[in-house]
């Protein structure tokens, strides 16, 4: 029977080399508990020093915005905003909005047509000239958002409810008006840092008003009808520094 080779007392086999390559690697790479590091961080909350980004700061917001869907007229429209935060959920402020309106393809299409047998035929029409409104706004999500692949930045949820005042500026045989203006909205804000944001609103304007007269030219009443406003702003806040938790 032949005999079987021992391997050298000093020589160690390849799996065993392997196995405790394998083991120190793992060791090095397990983190070792946080009280172990530093055990003065022994329970401490998860998150100390928080931002208080929005409580008790005031901000001011150039806006610039149009609206959606319009069927004769749509408006193009430039503003301001203001809101001061009575704590992180909610704010205050006001909204206000001044403009005026461009002929949509439908309204080009009807005097189009009409005027070939009505040399004299303009459609009358309305549009939106003010909107200002008190706001209450409610903020029920701030949090962080990764944007370009690599770039955290904070971000908030925020729902809008107003009640203001709307003008309409007529044409042909529609009149002014003046209208109340109920408003909801919903919008985004991205904070760049902690004094600046920018931010998109999609809001709702509910307004009395004529949007345009019949093709025989008589007007109907006015009604309460959408006028939905996207918008975009840069916000400005203050104090520049915000305050953060203790």
């Amino acid at each position: 029977m032949p005999h079987l080779r021992r391997a050298a007392p000093g020589r160690t086999r390849p799996l065993t080399h392997l196995a405790l390559a394998c083991a120190l690697a793992f060791a090095a790479l397990t983190p070792a508990p946080a009280h172990a590091e530093n055990p003065a961080l022994e329970g401490a909350p998860p998150v100390m020093h928080g931002i208080k980004l929005l409580d008790g700061r005031h901000t001011v917001a150039p806006q610039f915005g149009l609206t959606l869907n319009d069927p004769y007229e749509r408006n193009l429209m430039a503003g301001l905003s203001y809101r001061y935060y009575l704590a992180s959920w909610v704010g205050i402020g006001v909204d206000i909005w001044a403009g005026g309106g461009v002929e949509t393809s439908l309204t080009d299409d009807i005097n189009r047509e009409v005027g070939f047998s009505q040399s004299s035929f303009q459609l009358g029409t309305s549009s939106l000239r003010l909107l200002a409104n008190a706001t209450l706004e409610l903020v029920p999500f701030t949090g962080k958002a990764m944007i370009f692949g690599d770039q955290f930045v904070r971000v908030d949820l925020h729902i809008d409810l107003g009640i203001g005042v709307a003008l309409t500026s007529g044409s042909g045989r529609v009149d002014d008006e003046t209208s109340v203006a109920p408003m909801v909205g919903v919008g985004l804000r991205f904070f760049p840092n902690a004094w600046l944001s920018v931010g998109i609103d999609l809001k709702d304007y509910f307004v009395n008003r004529v949007l345009a007269s019949r093709k025989d030219g008589s007007v109907p009443g006015a009604s309460f009808d959408h006028n939905w406003l996207l918008g975009l702003s840069v916000g400005f806040f203050f104090p520049t520094e915000p305050e953060r938790d203790e």
